[in-house]
This record gives structure tokens, C-alpha cells and sequence, in this order.
């Protein structure tokens, strides 16, 4: 099926997804399009058939999410608002600030004092129109800037002349250094990464922001009437249309705050952000009950009767999979190997496996470890003395060719391998086999050897090294 995915600064593009494939397949491709890889901050927003924007399910499947013809239209956008220098690629650095840009349009985001205004208004300026010029047309750009990220001031003539200085005095910053201080500036804002959900309780609160931080409870003035921090907060119920949070005061006591919504919908959607920001702002890691949780459908349940373990019907509650930190620390494994050549990751796969062999927890890594070992042990007795089985070999018994150690092949008439008489003993010189091979057959253990794989491997090549120097020396 076809999807038009928008992107917060108004760009459109469309992908073509199977319907009957997950979410995140939808995902994957569109930041394989961007070529995004800290795909962990973003998701994707569909409109229902009640005009109400919710976020798209990636564990579960489209075509029970996405209702209607197609194409169907997405709405690309940032889901959780990390710190801007935990932000590594350009891309998502681009896109984070488009979004903060829309949410300052939106007025989801409000400078709190014309200081923070002037100094908006003036690299906004910077990053999308470059350094100042004495253009008459100067004037109207800080005017129509302000009207969408600062509506709420008044565009005076001394206001715009000291928008004005502020942007002379930023220079020649570069645009990527403008954008990165917009992002400081939004970070620092209650408001930032908050998403708002409307209710209605026995309070006069009207909305709710869940964000970073906990939860905030607005009035029809969007003045605050109460904030609840998620260590506050005891557990989250979902019913029907029905919120309800289980707070915990600071004398012990525990009280109960219920949100109405008009939808099932909309209930669910602030259910699941409130967990969802509580996982991935203030866990180390996703628990099993949150990842875990899920909910049939009616022919889900009369089939689960049958068979517990089914999965028709079955729909993922949260598809958040990874922390804050997490998040991170993948991102920067991934861009670490993107930056790998070629040969240096073929030396990492190599030692990926050595040590993998090498790691007695690994399951059956301890029988292959024994399995070298033997190997190395019969390796080391080939290169002993067939006779007295005490020295390694150091001559030659000629015409047959077996080798045996030079004290024993000056006593011998007949070779004692294929009992031809010997004509003439020709030494052999293996100056490496002396020590290196009594080390690999007395020293390799779990314990003391690093690796025995990477130990069997270095004795053949010294044992072919070996083999090539013999045969090239003159005969004595």
C-alpha cells in the first residue's frame, strides 16, 4: 500500500509498505529514506476517524491501525525530546529543529521573556536566512519569524531594532551552530517534549501534559494547577474512556486523580504515553511487563480459550523497545561500525569469533575448547621422535624420507616406520618447533590460554613457516 509520510517542515514523500507488515517495517524505511539511524526518537502520528492524532502501534500491524483507502497519510515527527548534545547525526539534529519550530507555530513551546524571544527570533533568523544584511526587507522577516514562534509579543518598533542588534551580533555563525542554539534555548523551556492530551475531572483541569519530567495538570487558561513528578506517581490504570493515576503524597498517604476522555482512543493514547515516557525518561531498561503487556480482540479471546498461547487478535499495548540510554549507546555502536572499512570489519568478525570460542560461558564453548586442545596436544606429538618419543625431530632418513631425532637415526640401520635399510641421514632443522610447540602442548588450558583457536592458528603458521624454511635450505 501507499503512504505519504510528512515531515515537520512540511516536506512530503511517499513510500509504498506491505499492509499486512508491521509498523516498524514502515519505520525502517522511512529512515532507510532519510538515512536516519536514531530512529528511537521519532514516530509516526495517523489521524483517526475521529479526527484525533494518535501515534502508530510499530509492534502491531498497519491494516488494523490504518482505516480506509489508501494512500495513507503519516505524519513523520519527534516522539521524545532527548537533550540536543545527545542528538549525533546532522539529520536528526535537522529534525529535531524543524520540529521544535512547529511546536513553537503550534505554541505547544512559549519564549518566557523577551530577552529568550530576541534571542529566538535572531538565530532562527541566522539558520534559515544566514548573517545580517542592511536589506530593507530585514525588518519583515524578524516581524513574520516572531509572529510564529513568539505570537504572544508585541512586535513594537524598538522590539524589532533589538531583534535586530541581537542578529548583527551573532556574525557569521554558521547555520548548523544556530540551529544546535535553538535547540539549547527550546531544551531549556518547561514545555519541551511535552505532549498534551485533553480530559476533563472533577478538577477544572482541561489538559494534561505528560513529559520528561512527570505529568502536568493545565486549566482552560493553560495556567498550571498541579505537577506530578513520576516518582510521585504510583501506578497508571486505563478503562474504557477512563484515566486514572494512584499518587503518593509526601505524609504517606495515597490518593487517586481520574481524567474523562471522549474517546476509548484518546484514553489509550495517554495511557500508553504516560508508561511509555516514564520508560524511557527514568528506566535503564524496558521491564517485561511493559513490553509484554498487550490486548485481544473479540475473536482473539474466544480463540484464546482454546489455545492460550495464540496470537490472533493480539495487539501490543507499547512498542517502546529501548531507554534513553540505551538509545544512545546503539546509536553510537551503529555509526561505529558504518564507519568501519571493510577489512577492519572482517578483522572484527575474526576476533568477534576467537573470543566468542574462547568464552567457556558461551553455550558449548567448553567441549570446543577441549576439542583444541586435543588438536593442539596430537599436532605437538607429530613433530616428537617415533623411536624414543622424548626428542622433537631433527633428521631425515634417507631414500624413504621419515623423519626421526638425530640421536636416534645415528644407531638405526633400518628406518623403523617402512624397514628400508638407510642410506644416508639428513639433518632437519625446525628451530621454532623447540619451544613454541612444547608451549602449545603443555601450556593451552581454559584457564591460561587466551584463546585456543587463536593459539591453533598460530601454530600452523609457524608450522608452515616451518615446513617452507626446511625445504629451502641447502642440503648439508
Amino acid at each position: 500500500m501507499e503512504c505519504f509520510i510528512s515531515l515537520p517542515n512540511s516536506t512530503v514523500f511517499d513510500i509504498v509498505v506491505n499492509s499486512k507488515g508491521k509498523g516498524q517495517q514502515c519505520m525502517d524505511t522511512i529512515c532507510k529514506h532519510l538515512g536516519i539511524v536514531e530512529q528511537d526518537y521519532f514516530g509516526l502520528q495517523y489521524r483517526s476517524s475521529k479526527g484525533e492524532n494518535l501515534w502508530l502501534n510499530l509492534r502491531n500491524k498497519l491494516d488494523r491501525q490504518l482505516l480506509g483507502p489508501a494512500p495513507y497519510r503519516l505524519q513523520f515527527r519527534v516522539k521524545f525530546y532527548i537533550q540536543p548534545h545527545n542528538l549525533q547525526q546532522p539529520g536528526t539534529k535537522q529534525l529535531f529543529y524543524d520540529q521544535v519550530k512547529l511546536d513553537f507555530e503550534h505554541q505547544k513551546l512559549v519564549p518566557e521573556s523577551e530577552d529568550q524571544a530576541k534571542q529566538l527570533v535572531a538565530l532562527i533568523s541566522q539558520a534559515d536566512h544566514g548573517m545580517f544584511e542592511r536589506r530593507t526587507h530585514q525588518l519583515n522577516m524578524y516581524k513574520c519569524v516572531l509572529g510564529l514562534v513568539a505570537r504572544d509579543f508585541d512586535p513594537a518598533h524598538d522590539f524589532i531594532h533589538s531583534i535586530l542588534d541581537t542578529h548583527i551580533q551573532l556574525g557569521d555563525l554558521s547555520k548548523e551552530s544556530a540551529q544546535y542554539q535553538v535547540l539549547q534555548l527550546a531544551a531549556g523551556l518547561q514545555n519541551y517534549g511535552m505532549e498534551f492530551h485533553e480530559s476533563s475531572s472533577d478538577s477544572d483541569v482541561t489538559q494534561v501534559g505528560i513529559g520528561p519530567v512527570g505529568v502536568v495538570l493545565f486549566n482552560s487558561n493553560m495556567d498550571v494547577v498541579e505537577r506530578l513528578t513520576y516518582p510521585t506517581i504510583h501506578k497508571a490504570e486505563h478503562n474504557g474512556k477512563v484515566n486514572t493515576l494512584k499518587l503518593l503524597n509526601d505524609n504517606g498517604t495515597s490518593r487517586d486523580l481520574e481524567f474523562r476522555h471522549t474517546s476509548q482512543n484518546t484514553a489509550n493514547s495517554m495511557y500508553r504515553c504516560i508508561t511509555e515516557m516514564h520508560s524511557f525518561f527514568w528506566c535503564d531498561t524496558v521491564h517485561t511487563e511493559v513490553s509484554t503487556q498487550f490486548c485481544r480482540d473479540l475473536k482473539g479471546t474466544l480463540a484464546s480459550i482454546f489455545y492460550e498461547k495464540t496470537k490472533l487478535g493480539l495487539d501490543y499495548v507499547f512498542d517502546i523497545q529501548r531507554t534513553s540510554r540505551e538509545a544512545l549507546d546503539h546509536t553510537r555502536r551503529a555509526l561505529y561500525q558504518a564507519s568501519l572499512t571493510q577489512e577492519e570489519q572482517e578483522e572484527a568478525q575474526i576476533e568477534d569469533v576467537d573470543n566468542s570460542d574462547c568464552d567457556i560461558h558461551t553455550p558449548g564453548a567448553e567441549e570446543r575448547c577441549h576439542v583444541l586442545e586435543e588438536t593442539i596436544v596430537r599436532i605437538s606429538e607429530t613433530y616428537t621422535c617415533c623411536v624414543c618419543r622424548d626428542n622433537e625431530l631433527s633428521a631425515v632418513l634417507v631414500p624413504c624420507g621419515h623423519p626421526t631425532c638425530y640421536d636416534c637415526a645415528k644407531q638405526l640401520t633400518d628406518c623403523p616406520m617402512c624397514r628400508r635399510k638407510i642410506d644416508s641421514v639428513q639433518r632437519l632443522f625446525l628451530p621454532a618447533i623447540q619451544c613454541e610447540g612444547a608451549m602449545c602442548a603443555s601450556s593451552v588450558s581454559l584457564k591460561t590460554a587466551k584463546s585456543p583457536l587463536h593459539s591453533h592458528r598460530l601454530c600452523q603458521k609457524r608450522k608452515r613457516d616451518q615446513s617452507v624454511d626446511s625445504t629451502s635450505r641447502p642440503k648439508t
